[in-house]
């Protein structure tokens, strides 16, 4: 799977502009993002109804936690679930529910408990219409080795979501960057798992030795790709290209000049006191205020990033977390990730051959675009058939990001 999914990376890195623009271009991309339902009301402002469902293509709810005996607290996750789902899916947007968090012990349940934690998941994701469910295992009883009871673990947990919850559903898992943690995550993971979220930042922070830069700088995941035998942050040729996720933070941390904690400050505090309070421009993406350096994700820094998702075949990128992007226009790192991965709209029923007729004005989906008839009636024509091309208009890309029977 490494020497697989590395080839491929670099691959795509030689080729540049030769064959996956081309993929790029003819796919829809995945622009999901967690929405912490801590943080609102006590903590954020982000209604569920102010959701972006325009840009995003999916919601993933942070967090259902497991208990021991194999149940699950749904506690936080329950007062917002259904508006969120109510809201989404009316805009073709997925939902998926995210279990564990930082801090979760999975590993208090025995074989038992854990198959039972996975009927809850199945169970809840039905009750809720949701369209996956998102495992995000955070903490390990060892680190910077293999640790191969616990990798199974969590291979064995995703494995059993996936032969038990519907086909139309996903299940995806959050895989921590560096080779610290990482190291972990079971190399067959993408195996059953539709998508593997790649969370390519905290390569920074409050340990002894850290150095002093942005937790999810460019050179730390562009270096894991070229250089994933000199880089312990090299997780992201672990798995196969397409199922690969990168992980875009919408918080910054910043560093004492001096002494003190580390502190954590998101792109909303950013904007309100080095962009708008002290006329940084937000592409510097480094300052130094009130004995701390502060650095944080830039405009810029992200176009880089979104460029080599779409560039190199990987199905997109998620954000955490959605409370912490700016509320101001001009300053809103959501706007500038759907101006680079546009979301697809959502795709008209499927072209039928005859007996199927097609009057003037119908729209069909052919081959992952819609397409709008012009001249009918229409027996067994195709969109793209030789000598019928005006018969069609292309509408653009198509992509259905809620799961068939949750609408």
């Amino acid at each position: 799977m490494f020497k697989k999914s590395y080839l491929a990376a670099l691959s795509a890195l030689a080729l540049g502009s030769v064959g996956l623009n081309v993929l790029a271009a003819e796919s829809c991309p995945r622009v999901e993002g967690f929405y912490s339902t801590w943080d609102y009301p006590a903590g954020g402002e982000l209604d569920v109804k102010d959701l972006a469902t325009d840009q995003l293509t999916h919601i993933i709810v942070a967090f259902a936690y497991p208990r021991a005996d194999g149940s699950l607290d749904t506690t936080e996750a329950d007062r917002y679930i259904d508006d969120i789902v109510e809201h989404a899916h009316a805009n073709n947007t997925g939902v998926m529910i995210s279990v564990g968090g930082a801090g979760v012990d999975f590993l208090s349940m025995d074989a038992a408990a854990r198959s039972r934690l996975v009927d809850n998941l199945v169970a809840y994701a039905e009750l809720h219409k949701l369209d996956g469910i998102d495992v995000d295992w955070e903490d390990w009883s060892t680190y910077n080795q293999p640790n191969p009871v616990e990798s199974s673990y969590l291979l064995n947990l995703v494995k059993e979501l996936r032969e038990k919850l519907p086909q139309n559903l996903e299940v995806s898992v959050d895989v921590q960057a560096g080779g610290w943690s990482g190291i972990n995550f079971h190399k067959d993971l993408d195996d059953h798992a539709d998508i593997i979220r790649f969370m390519a930042y905290d390569y920074t922070g409050g340990w002894g030795g850290s150095p002093k830069n942005h937790h999810a700088a460019w050179e730390y995941i562009h270096g894991g790709l070229v250089n994933p035998h000199e880089w312990s942050q090299s997780m992201i040729t672990k798995y196969d290209v397409s199922k690969t996720s990168l992980g875009i933070p919408f918080y910054n941390k910043s560093f004492p000049l001096v002494s003190g904690p580390v502190k954590t400050l998101t792109a909303r505090e950013i904007v309100e006191t080095m962009v708008q309070g002290e006329g940084v421009d937000y592409n510097q993406g480094v300052y130094e205020l009130d004995n701390y350096v502060h650095f944080w994700e830039t405009p810029e820094l992200l176009k880089t990033k979104t460029d080599f998702v779409s560039e190199n075949g990987y199905p997109g990128i998620f954000i955490w977390e959605l409370h912490q992007d700016s509320r101001d226009d001009g300053y809103k790192l959501l706007d500038v990730i759907a101006n680079e991965l546009p979301k697809c709209q959502p795709c008209a029923a499927k072209w039928q051959p005859y007996p199927s007729v097609y009057g003037t004005g119908d729209v069909v989906s052919f081959e992952g675009k819609n397409w709008r008839v012009n001249g009918g009636p229409l027996h067994g024509v195709a969109p793209q058939t030789l000598g019928h091309a005006h018969r069609y208009t292309e509408l653009g890309r198509c992509q259905n990001y809620v799961a068939s029977g949750s609408l």
